[in-house]
């Protein structure tokens, strides 16, 4: 692996293991993990390669090598191994709705499966991480809800309160996930479902909804993978920015939601 990209991995993975002492329980290590990963945006991954971060396939399975040497994913991993290379834990699947915004007016804190849109009902503009189709869930930790309400309390004006938690069973036997355990998985991924947009390798999210009801992406994959454009044949791939462990789900494939937690908005 070049020189300039074995740095930007080994930087990541030391500001992850700032928080992998022994006394690390597992939800400040999460918290930690979403507080560090979502620092990698790709003005930061720009900056630091000295323009865009481009890795040859082959350095994929380096890219995981070097996150498999993450002592916290490592320590994740013993309590919670699913978010850290799955499988899914379909019993703890977490939606998390916010309030409307100037941008999302339309947007409400109540899931509802009239707004469920699959790709061959939505046309959306390609994104390695789409939104205005499906909807996204993170898995529950045992003691509280998941990463994507971690994400949400680091505190952001594009997500105002009310939050509203809501438990989503998956009980569609038939509903396949596909895990993304690495860059190697992603880029596997890719090569399997290129969409070229702009010059630029995206999912083709209609064909992956042909075979598979979700994709899961796992801490392990974001470690190794976020932010870095993989050189495939039909072009550079887009970049990823995931932040934290989830599912995004293609189709309806669910019991009925309960709702778990209210957090109001702010007094």
């Amino acid at each position: 692996m070049r020189p300039t990209l074995t740095r930007i991995l080994r930087s990541r993975v030391r500001q992850l293991d700032a928080a992998a002492q022994p006394t690390t329980g597992t939800d400040a290590g999460l918290r930690h993990f979403t507080s560090v990963m979502t620092g990698w945006t790709e003005p930061e991954m720009t900056a630091l390669a000295g323009g865009p971060a481009v890795l040859d396939p082959a350095e994929a399975e380096e890219a995981d090598r070097m996150a498999d040497s993450c002592l916290l994913l490592g320590r994740l991993a013993r309590d919670e191994e699913r978010l850290v290379r799955g499988p899914l834990d379909r019993n703890r699947q977490q939606w998390i709705g916010v309030g409307p915004h100037e941008l999302r007016p339309d947007r409400r804190p109540a899931l509802d499966r009239d707004f469920f849109r699959t790709p061959s009902a939505q046309r959306v503009t390609p994104s390695t991480k789409p939104f205005g189709l499906g909807l996204y869930t993170s898995t529950a930790r045992r003691g509280g809800p998941g990463m994507w309400r971690m994400y949400l309390d680091l505190g952001s004006s594009l997500h105002p309160r009310p939050w509203q938690t809501w438990q989503l069973p998956v009980t569609d036997p038939a509903a396949e996930v596909l895990e993304i355990d690495g860059a190697v998985g992603w880029v596997t991924f890719l090569e399997r479902y290129p969409l070229v947009h702009d010059g630029s390798v995206h999912p083709d999210w209609a064909k992956v909804a042909r075979d598979y009801a979700g994709v899961h992406m796992t801490l392990r994959a974001i470690v190794a993978a976020q932010g870095f454009r993989f050189a495939l044949a039909n072009g550079p791939a887009a970049a990823s920015f995931w932040d934290v462990e989830s599912v995004l789900w293609l189709r309806w494939c669910f019991g009925e939601p309960r709702l778990v937690e209210v957090t109001p908005p702010h007094s």
